[in-house]
């Protein structure tokens, strides 16, 4: 898949994902490997700087959970602005997909 017709919607992704619940770095790596069928991987070198972004908006907060093995992993959930701004963008979104759909036609 063309890297740039991902470009800008990481953040529609990841706050996509954290609307199902709390999730951890790995987690949401995983989970986009599943929903895409491998078609596409979110690499750390991406996920975590898009998080930390996120967070620093205010859009996502995170927290440490200690698991049964002792380890620790940071959790990210969604917030209140995260949600509202999610919901702009899947009208952004779907109204972009209209547009280009005018153009190219629905799915074959």
């Amino acid at each position: 898949m063309d890297r740039e017709l991902l470009k800008g919607s990481t953040p529609l992704l990841l706050l996509s994902l954290l609307c199902e619940g709390p999730m951890y770095g790995y987690q949401i790596i995983e989970t986009v490997r599943q929903r895409t069928g491998g078609t596409y991987t979110l690499k750390e070198g991406a996920l975590y700087p898009a998080l930390h972004k996120l967070e620093a908006t205010e859009f996502i907060a995170s927290y440490w959970e200690t698991q049964e093995n002792g380890r620790e992993r940071r959790y990210y959930a969604i917030q209140p602005a995260g949600l509202a701004f999610l919901t702009a963008k899947k009208k952004e979104w779907n109204q972009f997909v209209d547009m280009v759909q005018a153009f190219v036609g629905p799915r074959a």
